[in-house]
């Protein structure tokens, strides 16, 4: 009977960030104002599931265990051990995607060598022999791999790599996206990751971007999977969302209403309004404070000559393709029932303990049933 509920318990999906729910929680004073203590102090310690969940074999009764992170470097590889962030000692996942910005070094000098290959050793070391590449692919200063447990590796094939450059004259690729597909016993996964148009006023131009991104890696997704579309998309990236609200240094340090500053999310506006790109993705609730911009070696604000207005500018974005499932023109289940159902969020975090750059990384885990 135990074992029954907790695991039931397991499988509840992390609540998703919409009208119905943030409003229900706006209610609450007594939890909105514990949450606004923790979070807007940067003392937030993010939580991980399956912690102490050793796995020794996988078969496709199981669900598939993803852990998928975004991260926006600042230009650097740290010299630090990444053991906080992967937790692989911990918790078992089957697939591992890191989607990074401003990876390895700057968007300038990745102009002239983009080059991850130190970036993809350092992972590997961190992730160990149980761990192995399945993907990945470049752009500029961006970059996404996936990694497989070597359980699942056999039941994987057919990955490929897709860019897009944004930059000056749609040449440059200091902004864009990269995307990769990895088939698990086929269906196919397509993962993002995107550097979006900086800028407090900049948001209509980044709803444009993402548009066209995706329009170009779902036709290239279908075209190199012989005219298969994908099943899971799930997208990373600096989206560069800022808080659409007048705040100062003197805001900053005395700020006390986290709700109030999400609620002012543009990307959150945007969706809510269905007014653009990402109206028909899913999120996480987002219970961690804004992952810009910090001081690169604490978890202080930047409000010296750099200050910008927070943001939650490192977000992970998920749905699942109903257009797939949808054999007839007669379909009960129709092409509006978007929600995702073998795709389950089941976390959504930012770590405050990885240093070394002014985001901090967001991570995302999901479960997928076949």
């Amino acid at each position: 009977m135990n074992n029954n509920s907790n695991h039931q318990q397991e499988s509840i999906p992390f609540p998703l960030f919409n009208q119905k729910f943030f409003s229900e929680f706006s209610q609450d004073s007594n939890l909105i104002g514990h949450l606004n203590q923790e979070m807007l102090h940067l003392n937030h310690k993010c939580q991980y599931k399956w912690i102490n969940q050793p796995k020794s074999e996988w078969t496709f009764e199981n669900d598939i265990k993803m852990l998928v992170i975004t991260w926006n470097m600042h230009g650097m590889i740290p010299g630090y051990s990444l053991k906080r962030l992967f937790n692989i000692e911990q918790v078992h996942h089957d697939l591992i995607v890191i989607g990074t910005q401003e990876c390895s070094r700057s968007i300038a000098i990745s102009l002239l060598c983009e080059s991850k290959g130190n970036w993809e050793a350092k992972l590997k070391e961190e992730l160990g022999k149980n761990y192995v590449k399945v993907q990945s692919a470049t752009l500029n200063a961006m970059h996404i791999i996936a990694f497989a447990h070597v359980l699942l590796i056999p039941k994987i094939k057919n990955g490929k790599p897709y860019t897009l450059s944004q930059g000056f004259m749609g040449i440059v690729g200091n902004k864009g996206g990269i995307a990769i597909s990895v088939n698990i016993n086929d269906k196919i996964f397509l993962f993002a990751n995107s550097h979006l148009e900086s800028g407090q006023n900049a948001e209509a131009k980044r709803q444009t971007q993402f548009s066209k991104l995706e329009t170009h890696f779902e036709n290239q997704v279908f075209s190199s999977h012989k005219n298969v579309p994908y099943d899971y998309l799930i997208w990373t990236g600096d989206f560069n969302s800022r808080i659409d609200q007048k705040i100062t240094t003197q805001t900053i340090r005395n700020h006390s209403d986290f709700f109030g500053w999400l609620s002012n999310d543009q990307m959150y506006i945007s969706r809510n309004n269905s007014l653009n790109y990402q109206s028909y993705f899913y999120e996480g609730m987002i219970f961690f404070p804004p992952t810009y911009k910090l001081l690169e070696n604490q978890n202080l604000w930047a409000v010296g000559n750099d200050f910008r207005i927070p943001g939650w500018c490192d977000r992970i974005l998920f749905k699942e393709n109903k257009k797939s499932k949808i054999f007839s023109s007669t379909s009960t289940q129709g092409i509006i029932e978007n929600a995702p159902s073998s795709i389950q969020l089941q976390n959504y975090d930012a770590n405050f303990d990885i240093l070394g750059s002014d985001h901090r990384p967001v991570f995302a885990q999901f479960t997928v049933s076949f």
